[in-house]
């Protein structure tokens, strides 16, 4: 079975959307489109533009200025409608799937707090899958003391989960997650096991075996996310030299 993998637009950001489309439309059959500065599907001319191309698309939800989890009702409630238009922009667009960063929380004593306002969000948001014929699916995030769910403890209402094995790596949580039913998707970089540095496969620690196991066994999508157009080449040659993807 071969991988159902992408790339994502985060390598070509100093890149036009069409143009980071083309680009990738060279080397996959998907793309994930990262909502953001110039490529946000919130652009009219990014959305029209993913109809020209043969592409399956995944997007990764909106990151700057967003917090679900935000403590001030303002706050959490714009973040949860922008997402709501970019969930929309998605299935607009044929959309597979919809990434979503859980929130955070920049003060340890309003942890009790923010945790409950992103279960509101989470909630709030869930039934757009059925509105909108999309799979939504939250992100798991890198160590850290202000970033929620680096460990499998939240409900995703119904959501599917989106395996960031970097950062998984970071926390040393991956194999917990990769036991979850959930995953609906992946994210594929490697690092030192030190910090969330989005390395191509191979050049850092982590053992991907297992994981692109899972991906072929349960038919799960799954995306490169370099930062570099250099990352994501040497990402590919270590999947064919390893017989995931082929030569």
């Amino acid at each position: 079975m071969a991988l159902k993998l992408g790339i994502s637009t985060w390598a070509y950001l100093d890149r036009s959307l069409p143009e980071a489309l083309s680009r990738i439309s060279h080397l996959a059959e998907r793309a994930e489109i990262l909502c953001e500065a110039r490529h946000s599907l919130l652009r009219p001319e990014n959305l029209e533009a993913t109809a020209s191309f043969s592409l399956k698309y995944t997007v990764h939800g909106l990151i700057a200025d967003i917090n679900i989890a935000s403590v001030y009702p303002e706050f959490r409630e714009a973040s949860v409608r922008l997402h709501r238009r970019a969930i929309q922009a998605s299935a607009n667009a044929g959309a597979e799937l919809y990434v979503i960063h859980p929130g955070f929380t920049a003060w340890s004593y309003c942890w009790q707090d923010a945790l409950l306002a992103l279960d509101q969000s989470l909630s709030e948001l869930a039934p757009l899958q059925e509105e909108l014929g999309i799979c939504l699916a939250v992100e798991n995030m890198p160590k850290s003391e202000w970033l929620f769910f680096n460990k499998p403890d939240l409900d995703l209402h119904g959501m599917g989960l989106v395996l960031d094995v970097g950062h998984a790596q970071t926390c040393g949580t991956l194999a917990d997650f990769l036991k979850l039913p959930r995953i609906a998707h992946v994210h594929l970089h490697d690092n030192s096991g030190n910090g969330d540095e989005h390395m191509p496969l191979g050049k850092g620690v982590i053992d991907f075996g297992p994981v692109l196991r899972a991906i072929e066994e349960r038919g799960i999508s799954a995306a490169l996310e370099q930062k570099t157009e250099a990352g994501v080449l040497e990402s590919l040659a270590a999947l064919r030299k390893n017989g995931f993807v082929e030569a």
